[in-house]
């Protein structure tokens, strides 16, 4: 039985979520389809022109994403206090940014339509930017503003309708560093692991992507959540060290492309990042190729589920034992 959203979603607990979406059938409806011939891979780029939209909009930075042919993943991180920085017409810009409206609060983003509004128009103003300041820092609304753009572009284009994605998408609680540094290398791997690409800088659509070409200018994208690195290491940024990431996924991913050849003690993977967490090679290898899988809808270690579970008041949580498993 499916799990309540408002119970998978709960910010007071973790501000990062790993979201899938599927597309119906599993079809290609975003790649190609060898099988029927049909060529859709044009659409993944609308999905990083409207993640760039979406993330310039919301107060919800990506740490990573793909995009594959018939699903994708987003890691996201609500940051719920820039939100409250925000000036009511600041946040009546971003929404409407997103959502072109012909409302009362559309038209007070003119400064020449803003002068002739009443104190009672104005108080409207407040009680709809409050409202408007909360769905900014909502992923479900952040979901829905992605996939339902995507679905109405396509069948715009095949001139059909229909539905385009599975019911909802789901979404994995991330409660620690653990479950974040783990889901964001998922992530990333996903064309190696699938097969679809040969190397990082092959893997299109995807975050590692975007990071190694910024990289190679010195920087780190803009619409990207920042990791630390010897220079930058701001508290806004993810507690991961970029070149620790990108070592330990250089690592990963030859492991992965070699999986059926005899492992030797030269092709473990040795990394700063996993010795900080606590995971072996064997468990390291089981995340990132079965993350999603060997978990429901929350992440973390035993200690971090233990206190998700009894904030929440719940007698049982699935996941600890292969918490306990993997992350010890």
């Amino acid at each position: 039985m499916p799990i309540a959203r408002s119970k998978q979603i709960i910010l007071s607990q973790t501000s990062y979520y790993h979201c899938i979406s599927r597309c119906v059938r599993k079809a290609y409806l975003c790649g190609y389809d060898k099988t029927t011939g049909s060529d859709y891979e044009h659409r993944r780029s609308w999905f990083e022109k409207r993640l760039d939209k979406l993330t310039a909009a919301f107060a919800i930075n990506i740490c990573a994403y793909a995009i594959m042919h018939n699903h994708n993943h987003l890691v996201l991180h609500v940051d719920t206090e820039r939100a409250k920085r925000w000036s009511d017409l600041q946040v009546l810009e971003r929404w409407h940014s997103v959502h072109p409206s012909k409302a009362i609060s559309s038209l007070f983003i003119d400064p020449s339509q803003r002068a002739k509004f009443t104190s009672m128009q104005i108080s409207t103003i407040k009680k709809t930017a409050k409202i408007y300041r909360k769905r900014l820092t909502s992923i479900s609304y952040f979901m829905k503003a992605l996939n339902q753009y995507i679905a109405t572009k396509a069948n715009k284009e095949d001139d059909c309708t229909g539905k385009f994605w599975e019911s909802r998408f789901k979404s994995q609680a991330l409660l620690d560093d653990k479950a974040i540094l783990s889901c964001m290398i998922y992530v990333d791997l996903n064309p190696i692991r699938a097969g679809v690409a040969s190397s990082l800088e092959s893997s299109h659509y995807t975050s590692i992507k975007k990071r190694l070409a910024a990289l190679k200018e010195g920087q780190q994208p803009s619409n990207l959540k920042r990791l630390k690195t010897q220079f930058e290491n701001h508290s806004t940024y993810l507690n991961i060290k970029l070149d620790c990431y990108l070592h330990l996924l250089e690592q990963t991913a030859f492991r992965i492309r070699n999986a059926r050849q005899v492992k030797t003690s030269m092709q473990q993977i040795e990394s700063r990042l996993l010795l900080q967490c606590g995971i072996t090679d064997k468990n390291w290898l089981k995340l990132s190729t079965s993350f999603e899988s060997e978990f429901a809808y929350v992440v973390g270690g035993v200690a971090s589920m233990e206190e998700y579970r009894k904030k929440l008041k719940q007698k049982k949580l699935k996941g600890v034992s292969t918490a306990l498993r993997l992350f010890q």
